[in-house]
């Protein structure tokens, strides 16, 4: 049975490592790569061929996960030459600002668009579809959802929307969604997902609703 969401808890950052939220857009530490590399090696002794669609936060820790545990599902244009990632026609990896994390910690709080873009040019179309005010967590210029249930209905409608695109097409229809904690609490309040780890879910319709179970 497939239409599964995977959902991805980021590889150690800098902030875990060293106890420090005050760290700006936490990176991954270099263990955290090296966790990330695993943790995609894993996943895809598993699940090879099922992945359809891969749904970034636009955090930095997230990204570098993303891009680090996934090279062989991912579209090699989005990797810097000096990767060493062979080409390989893949997955586009989307962003999503729903899914960072929740507090407005320094650790927490996303870099502006142009920093992004700097960082990760593969992913500049991208990247260019986020608001400019993508990282702001609250206030009139936040383009989040309020309260964080609507923030929560939002990422299952994208997630239910981006599975009936992916059957019109006939293409694989696992997703993996890269987050945090926060937002996986949220998601699936029962889930205990480590750093680095992920656990599998489906989303299913009850009464209306949509859930992860």
């Amino acid at each position: 049975m497939q239409d599964r969401i995977h959902l991805v808890r980021h590889a150690e950052g800098l902030h875990n490592l060293r106890n420090d939220p005050t760290i700006p857009d936490a990176s991954l530490s270099e263990r955290g790569f090296d966790f990330a590399e695993d943790l995609g090696h894993r996943f895809i002794r598993d699940y090879s061929n099922c992945v359809g669609a891969i749904i970034s936060s636009p955090l930095r820790r997230t990204i570098q996960t993303s891009l680090a545990a996934f090279p062989r599902i991912l579209d090699s244009t989005q990797y810097a030459e000096s990767s060493g990632v062979g080409a390989n026609k893949g997955v586009m990896l989307a962003l999503d600002a729903n899914l960072q994390e929740i507090t407005d910690l320094q650790c927490n709080t996303g870099s502006k668009v142009d920093a992004l873009t700097k960082e990760f040019p593969g992913l500049k179309s991208e990247i260019e579809r986020l608001d400019k005010n993508w990282h702001k967590k609250a206030g009139p210029d936040s383009p989040l959802p309020q309260p964080l249930s609507e923030r929560r209905a939002a990422i299952l409608n994208r997630l239910q929307n981006t599975l009936a695109d992916l059957k019109n097409k006939q293409m694989s229809d696992d997703i993996i969604v890269v987050t945090h904690q926060g937002v996986i609490a949220l998601l699936a309040p029962t889930a205990n997902i480590p750093v680095g780890q992920w656990q599998t879910f489906h989303l299913v319709e009850e009464n209306g609703k949509l859930f992860l179970k």
